[in-house]
């Protein structure tokens, strides 16, 4: 986009020495007067061959320098209306000439020249102008006489070279103008390109036809932790090693390559990266080096994680609870998060162990990095060592082009969650016992030894010591994974947490489906309270949201919930004798009262319908087989 004109100025577009000297041979080989102005009427170049009677007595006058000025203009705007040079008589009577300089339409400066006669002028004129500019009007004539008297064709000579030379300086601006903008263009370009390379979060070096590095960013210098000056100028080679075959077939076949993966001995250690490379070539297509990318394997595995969701979402602060048993295991989990040790954590299905997992990462020097849970129970067993340790192209039969990294690079940098550990296979107890060992890995089909910084937690649902005993579990394993041992008590044993995660599951709940439910009936409670909850916490969970589903109104009532909680009776509850006696009773109590008030609704539904059975199940929203199944239960004759 070209510059604003208003913002354009002649003198930064000329050469003002040269129109000087210009100005001044011009002047004297013609004889007469000639100045350059700009479109304000700032004189660019000094006055050459300027006559004492407009120097000394016309601009000292105030009104006289305005009239001239005024003439200027006029003549300007004369010479820029008609496309030819304006000749013109001033105030004074004096000849004068006008040539604009013009750059796209608008005027930028003028050539002004003359100062002369066509004949001499009256004595009665030259007093009666001095009388109106207030100068002394013997000085006037006396100085007015000295004006050189000038041939019209000369004048018209003179004014015609003038504006032949005007015309050359609006072209010369205009190449000048563009040439400002193109180095302004360029500017910008390097100025964008300067920009985009130094924020990239790729490492980037441009190198030579030779393979010299000649530029680096500072995600470069980061990567291999050394300034930019130890990198420059040194050969790609020397700082890729043995992984440059492929790079230097860039600059020197123009062979372009995507994202190959490269292992780097750096300062920092092996420095696992993908990279990518393009040739760079002249306005001739000649290669003149190339750009190399590199990407720490880190940062592409941190953006996977974040993609599909392997991050550590639930904190100490998510677990509900004030129970005795549940505050003791969220002390021993959030002194765990602390350390860097192995963490082993035990507890029923259901019971939330992969939350306590999320929440130890959370609250650890870990937590910005990934958290990748596997589920050791749901791998078949033929593709368990794939998924977590990767394998390379043609590892096996339908291996994926390129291979495909395991869990545990995902997880480098952050925490790995292993749940189910129990039913992990003995062959590779043996293989997770040496990443726990060496934090190192292999992929399958491949001899490179990848480093992994990553803490592990397990989490079974059996008896590990006991699977120990059978055979069924490597002791040597057990005892590195067993590092901190963690419980997590099930819901059967911490009654009192039960309305407390009932009711925030319900308000969670009901807030996302947009139901308020509002009272809870106090024998809903107890009837919670007294279930042994086999399925734990995420049992109690599937209840919730079976409730919110089925209830019609704000008020939670014991027929919302499922029949196996209504008419179930846990005996360590209710022991033998008269405690039993009576809660045996009640529940009998509270059966009958739901069996009656069920009755009454299909009663109700009946009579509504006329006694047609299929019109009073659609009513209800169940089954017409279900209705009359009720119906036999409840003795209602059609």
């Amino acid at each position: 986009m070209m510059t604003k004109m208003s913002t354009v100025k002649l003198q930064d577009l000329i050469d003002s020495s040269f129109l000087q000297e210009f100005q001044d041979n011009f002047a004297l080989s013609v004889g007469v007067a000639s100045l350059i102005e700009d479109n304000q009427g700032q004189a660019i170049t000094c006055p050459s061959c300027f006559s004492t009677f407009c120097k000394d007595i016309i601009r000292t006058s105030e009104v006289g320098l305005k009239r001239c000025l005024v003439d200027d203009m006029r003549g300007a705007a004369e010479a820029m209306r008609t496309g030819k040079p304006a000749v013109y008589q001033c105030h004074a009577g004096l000849i004068d000439f006008a040539a604009p300089i013009i750059l796209n339409g608008k005027v930028l400066g003028t050539i002004f020249g003359g100062q002369v006669l066509t004949e001499q002028l009256s004595e009665e004129h030259c007093r009666k102008n001095a009388k109106e500019l207030g100068v002394n009007s013997d000085k006037y004539t006396a100085s007015i006489k000295e004006i050189p008297v000038v041939a019209k064709e000369k004048i018209q000579a003179a004014a015609k070279v003038l504006f032949s030379v005007a015309n050359t300086l609006s072209k010369n601006a205009y190449q000048a103008l563009k040439l400002k903008e193109n180095n302004r263009e360029i500017a910008l370009s390097y100025n964008r390109l300067e920009n985009i390379f130094n924020t990239m979060s790729d490492g980037v070096l441009i190198i030579d036809d030779k393979g010299i590095i000649k530029q680096v960013n500072g995600i470069t210098e980061e990567i291999f932790d050394r300034p930019g000056s130890h990198l420059l100028n040194k050969s790609i080679k020397d700082l890729m090693g043995s992984e440059t075959p492929f790079i230097e077939n860039v600059y020197k076949e123009q062979a372009a390559y995507n994202d190959f993966e490269i292992f780097i001995d750096a300062k920092l250690g092996r420095l696992h990266c993908l990279s990518s490379g393009r040739p760079i070539l002249d306005d001739e297509g000649i290669i003149s080096g190339g750009v190399i990318i590199l990407r720490p394997i880190k940062i592409v595995h941190n953006l996977i994680n974040r993609l599909s969701g392997a991050q550590a979402t639930f904190r100490f602060g998510n677990i509900i609870g004030q129970s005795p048993p549940i505050l003791k295991s969220i002390q021993l989990a959030s002194q765990a998060a602390a350390g860097m040790s192995n963490v082993l954590i035990e507890g029923e299905s259901g019971t939330g162990k992969e939350v306590f997992a999320q929440a130890i990462h959370n609250q650890s020097s870990r937590r910005k990095g990934p958290f990748v849970a596997v589920n050791c129970g749901a791998i078949p067993r033929e593709l368990m060592i794939s998924e977590l340790f990767g394998y390379t192209e043609g590892a096996f039969t339908g291996a994926k082009r390129g291979g495909r990294p395991g869990k545990f690079e995902f997880a480098s940098g952050g925490t790995i969650f292993l749940d189910e550990i129990g039913d992990t296979p003995l062959e590779l107890q043996v293989a997770l016992l040496r990443v726990i060992q060496e934090r190192k890995i292999t992929r399958m089909g491949d001899n490179k030894v990848i480093p992994v910084d990553l803490r592990i937690i397990c989490a079974t649902n059996k008896n590990l010591a006991l699977e120990v005993d059978k055979g069924n579990f490597r002791q040597d394993l057990y005892y590195r994974l067993n590092v901190i041992s963690l419980k997590i008590p099930p819901l059967r044993e911490r009654q009192e947490d039960i309305p407390l995660i009932f009711n925030y599951m319900l308000n969670t709940m009901g807030r996302e489906w947009g139901k308020s439910m509002r009272k809870v009936d106090p024998e809903v409670i107890t009837l919670l309270k007294q279930y042994r909850w086999p399925g734990n916490v995420r049992e109690l969970q599937n209840i919730v949201e079976r409730i919110i589903s089925v209830a019609n109104e704000d008020t939670i009532k014991v027929e919302h919930l499922p029949e196996h909680i209504i008419n179930h009776i846990d005996l360590t509850i209710f022991p033998l004798g008269p405690s039993r006696n009576e809660s045996l009773r009640a529940r009998e109590i509270i059966k009958q009262n739901l069996n009656e008030k069920e009755r009454q609704q299909i009663l109700d539904f009946l009579l509504k319908a006329s006694g047609n059975i299929s019109h009073a199940a659609k009513q209800m929203g169940i089954a017409r087989s279900t209705l009359y199944r009720k119906m036999r239960q409840y003795n209602i004759s059609n």
